[in-house]
């Protein structure tokens, strides 16, 4: 039965004519995907050490036009744009996994990706109360935060129930887990010495502290090919985590019932293309170029998701979010980065 229910709603939502009424809106958050793809290959999101991210500009000249959403011509577009095109492209980052280099480093960078996801998803949903804001939001931070930054909050949001503010939540989640992995980004290569980690300690550290996986690379780039290597993949255990974290998230929220969840997240249906590409990916039948030409498409299309994020979101709203979001963002960024520590030292001291 429920097969058949996700067999009609995606006949539906790929149907001649919704994809024809969704045109206009599409193509408007492509162009401005586009637009900040351009700005950032021109590098003119580069700043002397600062670089912005290009799903920020989305955002932001997403947000700008925001007037525009209330559009009849604009809205299923927008929201086709927002939810299934957001879904192909984490699906797709699949393609980015191959299972054999994920485990080559050896048990620390396994044990750091798992703590690192699980523990602060779940800190996320518990210290969300101390700060006054409900679980849920803590859900969305925390898996943004634990596993690999837009990607993870863009697919958390599609499986977390919806409410009138659930556009400016993720947007604010996007905003500010980008924000604080590009401030970490510059701070955590200067630690080293402090921390006393070797080059393979501190590739770990990085990979399993810094939210997003473009701002790991850069991390690890200012600290030679061996730290960005062993950087990178550690993240990648963090990503393929996504799939358990996104399926955990919409058992937790459909398990705990009540008038807040009571329209139930659907399945994670898009999680299974993003396992079944990292599959085929593992057994060597991906061709590079066809790998890094899906990994490209990927990152575009969540981008694309993000202006029509962008589009659907106040300005003013997300102004009004307050200064509780923002130290649960910090506080989880603080938590994982003492957490992965905390797990080289002892790993270390175990000998592993």
């Amino acid at each position: 039965m429920r097969n058949s229910v996700v067999a009609v709603e995606l006949a539906r939502l790929w149907a001649p004519d919704n994809l024809r009424r969704s045109a206009p809106g599409i193509a408007l958050c492509a162009a401005i995907a586009a637009v900040a793809y351009y700005a950032d290959t021109r590098s003119l999101l580069r700043f002397g050490a600062v670089w912005v991210p290009p799903l920020i500009l989305t955002l932001v000249i997403g947000m700008a036009l925001q007037p525009l959403s209330a559009r009849p011509v604009l809205k299923p577009g927008l929201e086709f744009a927002g939810r299934t095109l957001l879904r192909i492209g984490v699906a797709l980052l699949g393609a980015r996994l191959t299972l054999g280099n994920l485990v080559e480093g050896g048990a620390l960078p396994i044990v750091v990706a798992v703590a690192a996801v699980g523990c602060t998803i779940v800190f996320g949903a518990w210290v969300s109360r101390l700060f006054g804001l409900n679980r849920n939001f803590g859900l969305l931070t925390g898996c943004a935060t634990g596993v690999c930054g837009a990607a993870a909050a863009m697919a958390a949001s599609a499986v977390l129930p919806k409410h009138e503010n659930s556009d400016r939540d993720l947007a604010f989640t996007v905003m500010g887990v980008n924000f604080l992995s590009t401030v970490v980004m510059v701070i955590y290569p200067t630690l080293r010495e402090a921390l006393g980690f070797s080059l393979f300690e501190m590739g770990v550290f990085l990979g399993g502290a810094i939210h997003d996986v473009a701002q790991v690379a850069g991390a690890g780039q200012t600290m030679g090919p061996q730290v960005l290597s062993d950087a990178v993949i550690t993240k990648l255990l963090r990503v393929a985590a996504l799939l358990p974290a996104i399926a955990g998230i919409a058992w937790w929220v459909a398990r705990s019932g009540g008038p807040q969840t009571s329209a139930r997240p659907t399945p994670p249906v898009f999680l299974f293309g993003f396992l079944a590409l990292a599959a085929l990916n593992s057994l060597g039948v991906v061709p590079a170029a066809v790998r890094d030409a899906v990994g490209q498409i990927s990152a575009f299309l969540i981008i694309t998701a993000i202006a029509a994020l962008g589009m659907k979101t106040s300005l003013l709203a997300l102004v009004r979010i307050g200064m509780a979001p923002v130290m649960l963002l910090i506080t989880e960024t603080i938590f994982v980065g003492l957490l992965v520590v905390g797990l080289i030292y002892g790993l270390r001291a175990a000998g592993l």
